[in-house]
């Protein structure tokens, strides 16, 4: 058995093939019309996988080799390497840059995931934090799973105000069963409460500023949850805007999250 290096590059652009809201395409990305994969050893089943997850969707064209990377690491093939990304017949129209693209790509053998364990927790029982990542013992390893687990784990404990919380992935191969084995170095770190709430701008109307502060009093103290000061917002000030606050953490005793205001 032997590490696997480059732990990071591992899950650059993993979320790609996870159901997520769709994002906007990039200001110079290029829609890609068709995608050819060239290979002699990919089999056709995974190449057209590849291919649907890809096309009629923009990128910009340094990602075009990555995405199709995780793409195929998504289906196991944990040291695919693709390179070489050509584009053609390059169009600029009302509906933006398009091109036909085609890649070299040597896939190597298909890994399985054999165990996800966990060091240094303490908050959560191994089970629950197991649980959050959508793939099985012996499933083909797809880097799509493992970001989204581990997005999910930051989720879990910045629910409970672990603000810092942090995960190290730590992959192991076994080359003789085509295996992989992920350890997940958990950093706890340590919980935070909200604390003051302050404004910045000129308030809508007088008195505004006060009321907020005598409801926010309501949160003040109890343990931070990142959704709670948009559910607080709805029922406080249902004509803010999205994205009218920010959050500042201070390491003093207790640990706070103090939220600042935006008036218009």
């Amino acid at each position: 058995m032997r590490f696997a290096g480059a732990i990071l590059t591992l899950f650059v652009f993993a979320s790609a093939g996870v159901a997520q809201p769709a994002a906007p395409p990039p200001q110079d990305g290029v829609r890609i019309r068709g995608l050819s994969l060239v290979s002699d050893s990919l089999p056709h089943a995974d190449r057209e996988r590849v291919i649907r997850s890809l096309e009629g969707h923009a990128y910009l064209p340094s990602e075009f080799e990555e995405r199709t990377r995780i793409g195929l690491r998504n289906l196991g093939y944990y040291y695919a390497q693709v390179e070489d990304a050509e584009l053609t017949q390059v169009r600029d129209d009302k509906a933006g840059k398009s091109a036909d693209v085609a890649i070299k790509v040597v896939p190597g053998a298909q890994y399985r995931l054999r165990f996800i364990e966990f060091k240094n927790e303490t908050l959560f029982p191994p089970e629950r934090l197991r649980s959050q990542f959508p793939i099985q013992q012996g499933d083909l390893f797809c880097a799509s799973s493992m970001m989204y687990g581990l997005e999910k784990l930051k989720s879990l404990y910045q629910d409970r105000g672990y603000i810092n919380f942090g995960a190290i992935p730590i992959p192991a191969i076994d080359e003789s069963h085509r295996t992989v084995d992920l350890t997940i170095d958990i950093d706890e770190g340590k919980p935070y409460v909200f604390g003051h709430l302050t404004f910045d701008g000129v308030e809508p109307r007088a008195g505004a500023a006060k009321a907020l502060i005598e409801s926010w009093k309501s949160l003040q103290g109890k343990t931070y949850n990142p959704e709670l000061p948009k559910s607080w917002l709805a029922s406080n000030w249902p004509a803010a805007k999205q994205n009218v606050y920010s959050v500042q953490a201070v390491e003093n005793d207790p640990r706070e999250v103090n939220l600042s205001l935006q008036f218009p």
